[in-house]
């Protein structure tokens, strides 16, 4: 017995490394009536495919009043509550219906209940609830009782109230598509129809009215605005329009339901492209008024604005129709796994160039328009985006860097110069003689001071060196131009100014050649010589040899002994 009992326990007992076993996954309702916007989504469909039994599914288990509790009764109050929403009613479409399980708790209701319609009667109209119940372990929504209870009654109302006659009721229905007959689907593209028409009218007046301020006043920006908008402000009002039209017909409210949310649709499109056409008239006015007063650093910072506001206008339709479908954009990320790392490490280098372009705003290297080098390229800066920068180079082709990169290298700006450096070496013939020199050097110094578009301080000009086949003068000077096609003008003024003073001068320019001198060899002067070693003699003989360095008194000596400038010169 104590083996047996042993035994038990050893079966029992978890082994020390033994894992706890995973929570079981919380059951899921197999109608998705989770939340309200399933609730109505599911009724809906039932509705439309005529299936009154799976629609019963969606209302209470509770004890209806006025009815009898059977299968069959469910299914005739479900076919009766169809009727009433045909005739007066309205489901509340997806895109005002929470996808929270909990529901709105801004709507003023108990935390159970929640607004999901409303049918209209002469009274007033009358709100359609549905309400949070325990199904076998799981919360759902379903419609109240309190709102079956009242069914019966809407119905022997509103079929005695109806006020006009549906234009739907002197037309053969047809066939049933999609839940409704033939002929509503059909009424339904003769509203959108004429709605666009009548939309279409209104736009054409306005432009009308745009065309004469324009006459009036000229391109104006009110008038750009109203240009812009013109096209997205048509689909909005078509949009509006329709919803209108749409109340006053007696279709089917799954014919209703449908076209609401596809208005809806249609308006939150037409509002995003009506603020981003704005966004860009608005950026295009900006760009004008800066344009002409010469603010040219500010042009990315508009352009940057302009795409971060579509940006967010785009992200926010996003948002908005992942919300009407009922997808969690978290719990979407999550499910797309390894899908789901790529883009995070995607998103990575997204905020890196963000980060660069905002580097490139603010710190502003380089603006549109500027000529610069960037690592070995040379090119003029386009266009600054949020991702990447554009560059014409100068075989005309358009190289894209993204921002990242960018910003990290060494830019050198070109069209941030206040003055261009002119510095040509001359190279002389060596059979230029020292006054010839003297000559040229105040000759072109005298012309680099007195021309208009030479700055003359510094303008320099020296003899600099002996080179191996001519003799060198730099010229260092800064010109006064707007940019690099003016600097290259006087440039090209000022090397043929130069190139007349050498021929004043009566020499020329060198280029890499070789002298050969044939001439008999005439050997070195003896009396130059003799008088040389003498003179050595005589320094070692009285100490005064002055190598390997010079000693100070002789340094004392020798200081300013010698006349600079030479003699003759106009300067001393």
């Amino acid at each position: 017995m104590i083996l047996s009992v042993s035994a038990a326990v050893a079966q029992t007992s978890p082994s020390p490394g033994a894992q706890p076993a995973p929570a079981p996954a919380a059951p899921k309702d197999p109608l998705g009536r989770e939340t309200p916007q399933g609730l109505v989504t599911g009724l809906i469909s039932a509705f439309a495919a005529g299936d009154y039994d799976r629609a019963t599914r969606f209302f209470t288990t509770k004890k209806i009043a006025g009815t009898a509790g059977t299968a069959a009764s469910r299914v005739a109050l479900a076919k009766t509550f169809q009727q009433v929403l045909d005739r007066n009613g309205r489901l509340t479409t997806p895109a005002e219906l929470s996808t929270d399980p909990t529901g709105r708790v801004d709507d003023g209701l108990g935390e159970t209940l929640e607004r999901i319609g409303t049918i209209q009667t002469e009274d007033g109209a009358v709100e359609i609830l549905a309400e949070r119940v325990d199904d076998d372990g799981v919360m759902v929504w379903v419609v109240s009782a309190k709102t079956l209870s009242a069914i019966p009654a809407l119905a022997r109302t509103n079929a005695d109230s109806l006020s006009f006659a549906s234009l739907t009721n002197y037309i053969p229905a047809g066939p049933v598509v999609g839940g409704a007959p033939v002929v509503h689907w059909g009424m339904l593209l003769v509203i959108a129809g004429l709605a666009y028409v009548a939309a279409w009218l209104v736009i054409v007046l306005v432009r009308l009215i745009v065309r004469l301020i324009k006459r009036a006043h000229g391109e104006t920006p009110v008038a750009r605005f109203m240009e812009a908008a013109a096209a997205p402000a048509r689909l909005l009002l078509t949009a509006v329009l329709f919803v209108v039209a749409l109340r006053w017909i007696e279709v089917t409210v799954v014919i209703r339901y449908y076209a609401e949310f596809g208005a809806q649709l249609v308006s939150w499109f037409g509002l995003a492209w009506l603020l981003w056409r704005l966004s860009g008239a608005a950026g295009e006015v900006a760009l004008g008024r800066m344009s002409r007063r010469g603010q040219l650093s500010t042009y990315a910072i508009v352009s940057f604005l302009r795409r971060i506001f579509q940006g967010l206008v785009a992200l926010a339709l996003v948002a908005a129709l992942l919300h009407v479908f009922g997808i969690d954009f978290t719990t979407a990320l999550a499910a797309l796994g390894i899908g789901g790392l790529a883009i995070a490490l995607g998103a990575q280098k997204f905020f890196e160039n963000l980060i660069g372009s905002l580097t490139l705003i603010l710190d502003q290297p380089v603006r549109v328009g500027d000529f610069c080098r960037f690592g070995t390229a040379l090119g003029t800066i386009e266009d600054i985006g949020m991702r990447s920068t554009r560059i014409r180079t100068l075989d005309r082709t358009v190289l894209t860097v993204p921002n990242g990169e960018f910003s990290a290298l060494h830019i050198e700006n070109f069209s941030r110069r206040d003055r261009f450096w002119f510095h040509p070496t001359l190279n002389l013939r060596y059979e230029t003689d020292p006054d010839r020199m003297r000559f040229l050097l105040q000759e072109l110094r005298a012309m680099l001071l007195a021309h208009p578009r030479v700055d003359p301080d510094p303008a320099r000009v020296r003899f600099v060196r002996l080179g191996s086949f001519s003799l060198d003068v730099e010229i260092f000077a800064y010109v006064y131009a707007v940019n690099f096609d003016d600097y290259l003008e006087v440039q090209e003024d000022l090397l043929l100014r130069c190139m007349d003073i050498v021929a004043k001068a009566g020499t020329g320019f060198a280029f890499p050649s070789q002298t050969v001198y044939v001439a008999r060899d005439c050997g070195s002067d003896d009396e130059k010589a003799t008088a040389a070693r003498e003179t050595v003699k005589q320094w070692r003989e009285a100490g005064e040899l002055q190598i390997p360095r010079f000693h100070p008194d002789r340094i004392r000596e020798l200081r300013n002994t010698l006349e600079y400038p030479p003699p003759g010169a106009a300067v001393r």
